[in-house]
């Protein structure tokens, strides 16, 4: 059995694979402050960079899938760590890149074809750690661009759901427009990527974008709640477009999905 190592896997999306993978795969997950109980878990504290190479050792994992978050200096020597274990065995890594590689031009949304180009250090550091991949493991070297993420227990609905509770402001952004995707359905298109040994940059979200304030709104009305007062800002210029738009027919038409779909996820 193909055995493969989740960085973070007790993240939303971390947990979200892991519990998709495990129904083939032998998969081991580094955890910090969550144990994961329904995969072989191993305690990582990144900040120790050379402990990484016992876990390698030890798992000896064909395929690494990096969920990490962090100090960015040190995730640039830990996926340093990584290609140097995986180029000697021909293996592959899949890293989870973000919307934000392309927060330097948000006068529209992009497509995979467009070249990043990024105005947050955040952006900037996932721009750094894709071209270290496609320079060092070339078509092993496998990236995911994510929009915003939701699950049905993920932060982002919990503390929605916390202020709808305390009947607090909800903030919302005016003239932001995104794309969005689901822990669940994510895990089902990385499992699809995996299993059928695709390569190459990936735009994992909705197939078209959507207002952020009108989406929380949508989410609001779905959940049951009425008269909620919202904290409304703006983001700079009239359209602020924060998409990753997927390739229609690179993955199969099972994971071509609407914000809609999104939404009808998260709060049946």
């Amino acid at each position: 059995m193909e055995r493969i190592l989740i960085l973070g896997a007790s993240g939303l999306v971390g947990k979200a694979l892991s519990k998709k993978l495990n129904k083939k795969y032998d998969v081991y997950g580094t955890y910090n402050s969550n144990k994961i109980v329904s995969i072989n878990s191993i305690y990582y504290d990144m900040s120790e960079i050379n402990k990484i190479i016992n876990i390698l050792n030890s798992v000896k994992p064909s395929r690494i899938v990096y969920c990490l978050t962090g100090n960015f200096k040190t995730q640039i020597e830990l996926l340093n760590e990584l290609i140097r274990y995986l180029i000697p065995i021909n293996g592959k890594l899949y890293f989870c890149s973000t919307a934000n590689v392309f927060d330097g031009d948000t006068t529209i949304p992009h497509l995979k074809v467009h070249e990043p180009i990024a105005k947050s250090d955040y952006g900037k550091f996932k721009i750094e750690c894709e071209k270290i991949l496609r320079k060092d493991l070339n078509g092993n070297g496998i990236i995911f661009r994510l929009p915003m993420i939701w699950g049905k227990d993920s932060p982002r609905l919990n503390s929605l759901v916390t202020s709808l509770k305390n009947n607090e402001k909800v903030d919302v952004y005016t003239n932001l427009y995104l794309n969005n995707n689901t822990d669940e359905m994510l895990a089902k298109q990385i499992y699809y990527i995996i299993e059928n040994d695709l390569e190459g940059i990936f735009h994992l979200g909705s197939s078209e974008v959507i207002n952020h304030y009108e989406f929380i709104k949508k989410v609001i009305v779905k959940l049951g709640y009425k008269d909620t007062k919202f904290n409304e800002e703006t983001l700079p210029g009239e359209k602020y477009y924060l998409a990753v738009l997927p390739t229609i027919k690179e993955l199969a038409t099972d994971f071509i999905f609407s914000n809609e779909h999104v939404i009808n996820h998260i709060t049946e």
